[in-house]
């Protein structure tokens, strides 16, 4: 395993290796490529220590964090868009890309029904279906992120820069943060941080890519996040192509 999440109160902190990208609430750590933290012996409730500039993990691992360099991300400035300055082009690569390697036969279609009220009440067509249909999503899926939670985390990103959902963007976040006791503990900070507008570095330059960059960018940026996690990458790039396509009549609605 690549990465550990260390529970601090009611906050979370993931040691992780390299080629796992940067996040806000991530220790990349240069682990080897040959070893992994079960190797070193991390186990499941081990006790750990902040203090003095170090972690501690029971004495099995020890990081100095005096030289750590800490992950600024981009700029909210340069992930924001207007539907007019959006290239479909991009938008469509996207698309193409979480077909051509993302997760086949995740989470499914049993939730589309969901993904419509979305859809309805970001396009100012029925309000009041939102926060029904973020319930019918979150927690809703396998996996230590279930699958809905992901998606909801990819729309909050594209979303959140788009002009066109300025006005609808409100009543997704407090559907969001009012209903995450759906979902577990870990999900549930991950969602908080999205809703501060913290994401992972994977997440953030597909999104970056797709507002100012070529297909052949919203490729590199796609294949990097679609390789996150089991299935999480393909469920949060879902929901980027779906934040992204909906300001498009008659787009479709599969990445």
């Amino acid at each position: 395993r690549r990465v550990v999440n260390l529970y601090l109160g009611c906050e979370f902190l993931s040691l992780v290796g390299p080629g796992t990208g940067n996040a806000a609430a991530f220790m990349v750590l240069d682990l080897p490529e040959n070893l992994d933290f079960i190797g070193l012996g991390l186990k499941k409730d081990m006790p750990v220590t902040l203090a003095g500039g170090g972690l501690q993990a029971d004495g099995v691992l020890t990081v100095d964090c005096r030289q750590a360099r800490p992950w600024q991300g981009r700029e909210p400035a340069a992930l924001r868009w207007t539907r007019e300055g959006l290239s479909w082009t991009n938008v469509t690569a996207l698309g193409q890309a979480i077909g051509r390697w993302g997760v086949k036969d995740g989470w499914g279609d049993t939730r589309a029904g969901y993904l419509e009220q979305l859809r309805a009440a970001f396009l100012g067509w029925e309000s009041g279906s939102l926060e029904g249909a973020v319930k019918g999503l979150l927690g809703y899926g396998p996996g230590l992120t279930p699958g809905g939670d992901d998606l909801l985390l990819g729309l909050l990103a594209a979303t959140g820069g788009g002009a066109d959902y300025q006005p609808y963007l409100e009543g997704f976040r407090g559907a969001i943060a009012t209903n995450l006791g759906r979902t577990n503990e870990i999900s549930a900070f991950f969602l908080r941080w999205a809703l501060a507008e913290d994401y992972h570095e994977y997440l953030q330059e597909v999104v970056y890519a797709v507002i100012n960059g070529m297909p052949a960018l919203v490729n590199t940026a796609a294949r990097n996040l679609l390789g996150l996690g089991a299935t999480s990458g393909t469920d949060i790039a879902r929901g980027i192509y779906l934040g992204f396509s909906w300001v498009f009549p008659g787009a479709p609605q599969e990445g």
